[in-house]
C-alpha cells in the first residue's frame, strides 16, 4: 500500500466548527458540531428559508451502529431550535424535539440503552435533494469528562511509553495518512470548481487516548483545499479518520486512516526521494491523495 503523508508546520490555529449558513431555498446548521454528555441535552439549531419540511439524520446504523430518523416542518422564522435529550435516545424514549417547529420521528435504533460516548454523523435533507443537504457531527461525551473534543493536551506523561510502543508494534503500512501531535496543515486535492466549499474533518478512532473531533470548511482554490488542524490533543499510536466531503459534487466522501506518530520522517523511513528538499512529503501526498479523489468522482 502507498503510504501518504500530511505535512506538518507548526502554526497554532485554534479549530472551530461552522454550519452552512441556508440560503433561498435551502437548509443548514447553525453549527456543525455539537456536543451532548451522557444523559444530558443538547440544542441542534437549523436555519431554514423556503422549505416545508426537513429531514434530520443522527448517526448510522452501518457506521456507528445507532442512527435516528425525524421529520422537521419548521414554523416561519426560519429558525427550528432542536433538542436532543441523549438520555432518552436508544431506548424507546422521545429523544427530538423542537422549539419553533414540530418534530416526527421516523425511525431510531432501539438498542435498549443510550447511545455510547462517541461521535455521530448529522445529516439534514430537503426534498429533491439525492444527498444531504448539510453535514456535521453529534459528540456524545462521557458524563463528567473534560472538554476532549476541543481542549485540553490529551497527554499524560505515564502513558507516553504505551503510546510509543503502540506505534512501534502497529504496522504503518495500514495507515493512509500519518500526522505528528502538533499543529498539521492538510491540502486537499478535489475535482471540484474554485469556490466551492467542502468538509474536512479529522475524527478519532480505535482505542485513541482522547476522543476528539476536529472540523473545518475550507474553499477550493487552484483545485485544492487547505486547513490546519491543532493534534496537540493526540497521542503516538492514535488513530483517526480523514473524510473530505461537500454537498454533491463529490460522488460519496472520501475517507483515509490516520496515524498519529512522533515523527513523520523517521516512521516513513526518510524524505521521499527526488523531490526538492522540504517539498517532498507535499508534492507526494498531493499527487497520491488527488489521483485517488479524482477516481471517485470520474464516471
Amino acid at each position: 500500500m502507498t503510504l501518504l503523508v500530511v505535512v506538518f508546520t507548526l502554526v497554532g490555529v485554534s479549530v472551530v466548527g461552522t454550519g452552512v449558513v441556508a440560503a433561498d431555498g435551502n437548509a443548514g446548521f447553525d453549527e456543525s458540531i455539537v456536543t451532548v454528555s451522557e444523559d444530558g441535552t443538547t440544542e441542534v439549531v437549523v436555519e431554514s428559508d423556503g422549505v416545508e419540511s426537513f429531514e434530520i439524520v443522527i448517526g448510522s446504523e452501518d457506521e456507528s451502529g445507532y442512527e435516528l430518523r425525524a421529520t422537521v416542518t419548521p414554523d416561519g422564522d426560519g429558525v427550528t431550535t432542536l433538542t436532543y435529550d441523549h438520555g432518552a435516545a436508544g431506548d424507546g424514549g422521545d429523544p427530538l424535539t423542537a422549539d419553533g417547529g414540530e418534530v416526527d420521528l421516523d425511525s431510531e435504533t432501539d438498542l435498549g440503552e443510550s447511545p455510547a460516548p462517541g461521535a455521530y454523523e448529522l445529516g439534514l435533507f430537503v426534498d429533491g435533494e439525492s444527498g444531504p443537504i448539510d453535514i456535521g457531527t453529534l459528540m456524545v461525551e462521557t458524563a463528567g469528562s473534560d472538554d476532549s473534543s476541543n481542549g485540553g493536551d490529551g497527554n499524560d506523561s505515564s502513558d507516553d511509553g504505551d503510546a510509543v510502543e503502540a506505534v512501534t508494534d502497529a504496522n504503518v503500512e495500514d495507515a493512509d495518512v500519518l500526522v505528528e501531535p502538533r499543529a498539521t496543515t492538510v491540502t486537499v486535492p478535489v475535482k471540484l470548481d474554485d469556490g466551492a466549499s467542502v468538509d474536512i474533518r479529522l475524527r478519532s478512532a480505535g482505542n485513541s487516548s482522547t476522543n476528539f473531533i476536529k472540523s473545518q470548511e475550507a474553499t477550493v482554490s487552484n483545485g485544492t483545499a487547505t486547513t490546519t488542524f491543532d493534534m496537540s490533543v493526540t497521542e503516538p499510536g492514535d488513530r483517526a479518520t480523514l473524510t473530505v466531503r461537500d454537498n454533491g459534487g463529490l460522488d460519496e466522501p472520501v475517507t483515509r486512516d490516520v496515524l498519529v506518530v512522533e515523527d513523520v520522517e523517521s516512521s516513513e523511513g526518510g524524505d521521499s526521494g527526488d523531490e526538492a528538499p522540504g517539498f517532498g512529503f507535499v508534492v507526494t501526498t498531493l499527487a497520491l491523495l488527488g489521483a485517488a479523489l479524482f477516481a471517485r468522482v470520474r464516471k
